[in-house]
């Protein structure tokens, strides 16, 4: 019976320079959804994740997680084990960072909260996450209009038909059971709002996935159905959560 584990990365490094890696933070989290789910008896058979180096150091610290329980396995050094595939993929730092030149040479009350977030961005904190999420918002609302879109930048549309076309091929059944998919928030998003049938804005779970969330699918009478949604039960105090 197939089950696929839909997880989103680990704490980035959202107060340097490079986005693309974890803080030992994220690496905590995702070392202990490894063990969280190997105590529970939840191997993985699969572990597919992006090619974004966030992606790639949540896998191996997840499944140094799992080996601290059950220690190494055979299974874990066969070629099928792991899979890439960019499909999973977020969209690149420099989207945000062309729309929001774009918008806020448009638009003074989205280039004022601009600025607002760029004397708190590496204090870090609640007021930046805000300030950080409402930009976005408006960022990929503009994206995916699709009216503009600046030079070297991928368009929504692409994003969302490789997005899909990956959940196609992964959320597939197959003779590997236990599936583990590491991507980032805004694949998450599109994936959760196409699988649980909503009519709302593609991206409206994205500000609200967790670090290290796991949402899973089961495959039952010809269809992925879901089990449980944005879960972190391997975070158990409150201050390990991080949305940001």
């Amino acid at each position: 019976m197939s089950v696929v584990y839909l997880v989103r990365h680990g704490q980035a490094n959202s107060q340097g320079s490079d986005y693309d890696l974890l803080t030992a933070h994220g690496k905590k989290q995702a070392f202990q959804l490894g063990r969280y789910m190997a105590t529970n008896g939840e191997i993985p058979d699969r572990i597919i994740t992006g090619t974004m180096r966030r992606h790639l150091e949540t896998g191996e610290s997840f499944l140094e997680g799992v080996k601290s329980v059950v220690g190494e396995q055979e299974k874990f050094s066969l070629d099928s084990f792991l899979q890439r595939d960019a499909g999973w993929n977020e969209f690149s730092p420099e989207l945000w960072a062309s729309y929001s030149k774009l918008i806020a040479s448009q638009r003074a009350e989205f280039e004022k909260t601009l600025v607002q977030f760029g004397k708190v961005r590496l204090k870090g904190g609640i007021r930046s996450a805000a300030l950080f999420f409402k930009l976005t918002e408006e960022i990929l609302k503009v994206w995916k209009e699709g009216k503009e879109t600046p030079d070297g930048i991928e368009t929504y549309r692409n994003f969302e038909s490789r997005v899909f076309h990956s959940s196609n091929i992964w959320f597939s059944p197959s003779d590997k059971e236990r599936n583990f998919i590491f991507t980032s928030g805004t694949p998450i998003s599109l994936v959760l709002n196409r699988l649980l049938l909503q009519n709302e804005d593609s991206f409206a779970w994205m500000p609200w996935i967790w670090n290290t969330s796991v949402s899973t699918f089961r495959w039952v009478r010809g269809k992925y159905l879901p089990v449980s949604i944005n879960g972190v039960p391997h975070l158990f105090e409150k201050s390990d959560r991080t949305l940001f």
